[in-house]
């Protein structure tokens, strides 16, 4: 309810400040009210009947009500309580995170990354492990390594002869890179691979090993850079446009080292490949029923859409070796097992507006989004003329204090949340909630226009009973005549035991087709044909058949609604009695 009010309060509380030609077009309380305040929401809100006289006299008497109940609202300090306060304070902080970053900035960054992903890049690396916890000493030693190794793949090694004037320098034949990487890297997996990464893309690495990746040029070697793990370098060895593909596959899992076990898959993978290329066959359908990969095969096998470097090298070959979609590979094995794959897209890349907001997303929770932050304080610094020494946290702080006076649709955006808390709560405190919980009031409002309260079609209301048996038929039907009415339930329940379930009751108002007991028995329609339950076979009905409420309960929701809003227009009265009101209507109609 709250976020609806708020929502219709959007436009009714924004201050368009048009400081040469604004003019105060009311007075509430003695407090002025500008022309720009009305003449927004009336042009936001009343396209359809734009330039009617009406249209603007319904908008000109809903603007002064809403204005008098902020009034109100304000007078009775609502505004100063600490859960307004709390809930102002939480709206704010959901709208102030685009302002408090560099968005031109971000955008440049976005653009940047976008670039990167028009290419993969196949590199080699070497690290040495040096975590961010190193001790100094510890971090020195990693650069002397690291750097060593870099100049052995880069110039060489250099080699001073002699001393004095007559040293020389020369320097030893430039190695290659990835026997280096064999020799000195402390990557656990360079026995295997003797650094060899394979095709990278954004994204798929810590960003500093991504960021030197890709401003290097290619078949280069990056300068030295840290990541979590230690210092590196990186030979860019080639590149690629990108290009990604949508794959299905059924997988049969061999556990590592299990040659029985992996001779039996692929006797099962073979009959599984017959049933895949039969011209009727449903690879999503034998997927589901087959593939060892739960994950997958809930989608029907499909993998989703990948890049190079995304899966291990046997799968990838496999699937960017298919010429056409549609096509299945035979059966081939990887570490995980033996699987069947099915081409079901290729692209390269999508245009940079369907990717954007993705890429925003993974850029503003990926360590790159430092930059963006470190761009945003700079210029905050030298927009406000910040002291050089004053702390980031501090620096943000100032830049969210002074955000709406920088900002005027947020300081608007602010104001209608402020306005709209309020309005919900003395609207609330004083017609939602009086009018729910005043039930004397709700009496006599209906008594007084109980004529309002007929309905298009009859209702039938009253009670029924399903009987177990002809004796609890007849103590129903007893109590139900004898009882007081609203004690009736209560005497029912008791014809109940813990152990056997004699009756079974309903008890309200029904409209015809809603229940074929009602309609056979309540609204005597005798083409209805009703089959009673076996277990309570004996059936009684009691009530009548009404053409409107008979008390106010009978049309609950509509009375309430209808009370609230006598309430609501009495309140207003008191309101204008309360504040004064004086419009300018000359201003109006200018």
């Amino acid at each position: 309810m709250k976020r609806v009010i708020l929502t219709l309060v959007t436009a009714l509380s924004v201050l368009c400040v048009r400081a040469q030609e604004d003019k105060v077009l009311m007075t509430i309380d003695g407090k002025p009210v500008m022309l720009s305040e009305f003449q927004y929401i009336y042009e936001k809100n009343s396209q359809e009947a734009a330039g009617s006289q009406k249209s603007l006299d319904e908008y000109l008497d809903l603007f002064v009500h809403f204005k008098l109940k902020v009034t109100e609202a304000e007078h009775r300090g609502i505004d100063t309580t600490q859960a307004f306060l709390k809930e102002l304070k939480g709206y704010r902080a959901q709208a102030t995170p685009k302002y408090l970053t560099d968005n031109d900035a971000l955008e440049a960054l976005m653009r940047r990354t976008y670039e990167w992903q028009k290419v993969d890049r196949r590199v080699a690396h070497i690290a040495i492990e040096c975590p961010m916890s190193a001790d100094s000493a510890t971090v020195e030693q990693a650069l002397a390594r690291i750097n060593d190794a870099r100049e052995r793949v880069t110039t060489g090694k250099k080699v001073v002869k002699g001393k004095g004037k007559k040293a020389k320098t020369t320097y030893a034949p430039k190695e290659d890179f990835k026997a280096v990487a064999a020799e000195v890297s402390t990557d656990p997996s360079v026995k295997d691979s003797q650094g060899e990464l394979g095709w990278i893309s954004p994204f798929r690495f810590v960003y500093p090993f991504e960021k030197a990746v890709y401003t290097t040029p290619v078949g280069e070697v990056t300068e030295v850079f840290r990541s979590p793990y230690g210092f590196h370098i990186a030979l860019v060895e080639e590149e690629r446009e990108h290009e990604e593909v949508q794959a299905s596959h059924i997988m049969k899992t061999v556990p590592r080292g299990d040659s029985v076990a992996a001779a039996r898959a692929k006797v099962v993978i073979d009959s599984i490949y017959q049933l895949v290329i039969q011209p009727n066959a449903k690879f999503d359908e034998l997927a589901r029923e087959l593939s060892d990969d739960k994950g997958s095969a809930m989608r029907g096998g499909s993998l989703g859409w990948f890049g190079h470097g995304a899966m291990v090298k046997p799968f990838e070959d496999a699937v960017f070796g298919i010429q056409n979609v549609g096509d299945i590979t035979k059966p081939f094995e990887s570490r995980f097992g033996w699987h069947i794959a099915k081409l079901d897209g290729k692209r390269g890349t999508l245009p940079y507006d369907e990717v954007k907001e993705d890429i925003k997303k993974r850029v503003q929770r990926d360590e790159r989004s430092k930059e963006v932050k470190e761009s945003f304080l700079q210029k905050t610094r030298a927009e406000y003329n910040l002291p050089a020494d004053m702390s980031d946290a501090d620096v943000m702080a100032y830049a969210d204090e002074h955000l709406e006076a920088k900002y005027p649709e947020l300081a608007r955006l602010v104001k209608e949340y402020h306005d709209g808390i309020l309005l919900f709560d003395v609207s609330l405190e004083e017609v939602w909630d009086k009018a729910a919980k005043d039930t004397a009031g709700l009496e006599a409002f209906f008594a007084e226009n109980k004529a309002k309260y007929v309905w298009e079609q009859p209702r039938f209301k009253g009670i029924v009973v399903y009987c177990k048996d002809k004796n609890t038929l007849k103590s129903a039907q007893r109590i139900i005549k004898q009882a007081q009415p609203d004690s009736v339930t209560s005497y029912l329940k008791r014809l109940n035991t813990d152990s056997v379930k004699y009756i079974r009751m309903e008890q309200g108002l029904w409209l015809q087709e809603k229940n074929a007991a009602i309609d056979k028995y309540g609204f005597k329609n005798k083409k209805t044909e009703f089959v009673p339950d076996s277990k309570l076979p004996y059936v009684y009905v009691s009530g009548k058949v009404l053409k409107g409420a008979e008390v106010y309960t009978d049309d609950r929701n509509k009375v309430t609604s209808d009370y609230q809003e006598y309430l609501d227009q009495k309140w207003i009265e008191q309101l204008k009695q309360k504040y004064p009101v004086v419009i300018y209507k000359e201003v109006l109609k200018q």
